[in-house]
């Protein structure tokens, strides 16, 4: 008699099991594909953060550049000095934005670290007032300053320094050539940051969304920017155990507010 002999290929449960490997294997591809897809993701989101960060600084380079070669065409050897105090604390502080941008691109993941350490609110917020004015002037706005002396706590330099440039920029970007106001206030707890201009003002259906990373209130052929700024401060803010609102209206103008604790540490 002649031995049967059996016919693997007809075999109903190994016929599931490779229509299951083929299945599993389809899955991974898949996976795989979207992970390749968030990668182009990420690196396109700190590609524009980047360029965003690095820009606001080297605004105001440039424009410190400007002015010295003003005053040394005028022979005022004075103001040729203070700009080139000025012109070496921006050169310094873009060199630090460059190297945070690596920890701002963590924020995402969740990874970014603060440095805390004892700062003074008040002297931080005056240097960076002054950094920035040549760039308000030019915009054709007046800066109005309201800033609390001796606010000392436990800050993070960088990221106050990020959130306060932001803001301006900002301001000066939306506000018109109308008067900008800064304060700084604080209580035993918390500092307040506020920067209130008189500009376009804001929807109050954008008011959320601002805050969303790639986001902006007006169209991109009026106003260029990549909709970053909004979404750093408030993660800054919110890094630091504080937190970011904004009010006011289309037409009229907006008031940001930061709220920072003074001493985060239980919050770190």
């Amino acid at each position: 008699m002649a031995k049967r002999t059996r016919d693997s290929s007809n075999s109903p449960v190994e016929a599931n099991l490779a229509a299951s490997d083929d299945r599993l294997t389809e899955s991974a591809k898949d996976r795989l594909i979207e992970e390749l897809r968030e990668a182009v993701r990420n690196r396109d989101d700190f590609l524009a953060i980047a360029a965003h960060e690095l820009r606001n600084p080297l605004t105001p380079i440039l424009l410190s550049m400007q002015l010295i070669r003003m005053a040394q065409r005028s022979n005022d050897s004075p103001q040729s000095a203070a700009e080139l105090d000025r012109l070496e604390r921006l050169i310094k502080h873009f060199a630090s934005r460059t190297l945070m941008l690596l920890e701002v691109a963590q924020i995402s993941s969740k990874k970014f670290q603060l440095e805390p350490a004892e700062l003074n609110l008040s002297e931080l917020l005056g240097n960076v007032v002054s950094d920035y004015l040549p760039l308000v002037v030019r915009s054709g706005s007046e800066l109005i300053t309201s800033i609390q002396t001796e606010v000392v706590g436990f800050f993070d330099r960088m990221a106050v320094s990020g959130i306060v440039e932001n803001l301006l920029t900002n301001a000066v970007k939306y506000g018109r050539s109308k008067p900008i106001v800064l304060t700084l206030t604080a209580s035993d707890e918390w500092a307040k940051i506020m920067v209130r201009d008189n500009g376009i003002g804001i929807a109050e259906g954008d008011m959320e969304r601002i805050f969303k990373r790639f986001e902006r209130a007006v169209a991109r052929d009026t106003h260029s920017g990549f909709g970053v700024g909004l979404w750093l401060v408030r993660n800054l803010a919110e890094s630091m155990g504080g937190s970011i609102t904004v009010v006011g209206e289309a037409g009229v103008g907006s008031v940001f507010t930061v709220d920072l604790p003074i001493n985060p540490r239980g919050n770190l």
